[in-house]
């Protein structure tokens, strides 16, 4: 649980997570961003999509996208199987870019490293006040280190990543259950 340092709603209805994040709009539709779009994004939308359906939560949807991601790829094998250890199905995940689309359709946008973020906003300076690293929200350790990428590497690389991006993704509940919510925006992506 935060303590109201932590997280202050004010009378009009705006959270602010810390001195550097003020939310004072609605959330319903979160964006999850990496490099490829096979490991760190997937785990995080798998992972937030099945907690809020454990919670029952309405409203709140997650979409994943990569800045260099060749679309159509599978989330890499290794991905598959850590995540289906952790009862997170990835069987169906097929890789996308990054589009004004879907930095449209945001309200949260969180990339998985600092220089992600840095790259979607050159990019995308539209996504100006949405973007922040996913692990601004964990509840443990630092919140500005990035998540790291575990592509190539052996399982425990992969299964670490899965944990990393479980707090994350957790203290990311916790705070929107705090703040006020939106129903979802219609849109195909």
């Amino acid at each position: 649980m935060y303590s109201m340092e932590a997280i202050d709603r004010s009378p009009a209805g705006s959270c602010q997570w810390n001195e550097e994040m003020i939310i004072d709009r609605p959330i319903a539709n979160i964006f999850f961003v990496c490099t490829g779009n096979i490991c760190r994004s997937p785990f995080a939308q798998g992972l937030f999509t099945k907690s809020v359906a454990q919670k029952g939560s309405k409203g709140l949807t997650a979409e994943s996208a990569g800045l260099i991601a060749l679309p159509g790829n599978s989330a890499t094998y290794m991905a598959q199987r850590v995540a289906a250890e952790y009862g997170v199905d990835l069987s169906d995940h097929k890789a996308k870019f990054v589009s004004k689309d879907l930095v449209a359709w945001s309200d949260l946008i969180l990339a998985m490293e600092k220089p992600q973020e840095d790259t979607l906003l050159a990019n995308f300076p539209e996504a100006t006040g949405k973007a922040r690293i996913i692990r601004h929200f964990a509840r443990f350790g630092s919140k500005s280190r990035g998540i790291a990428d575990p592509y190539g590497l052996e399982y425990d690389a992969y299964r670490f990543c899965f944990l990393d991006i479980e707090d994350a993704v957790s203290g990311l509940i916790e705070f929107l259950s705090e703040c006020p919510i939106a129903h979802e925006k219609k849109m195909d992506v």
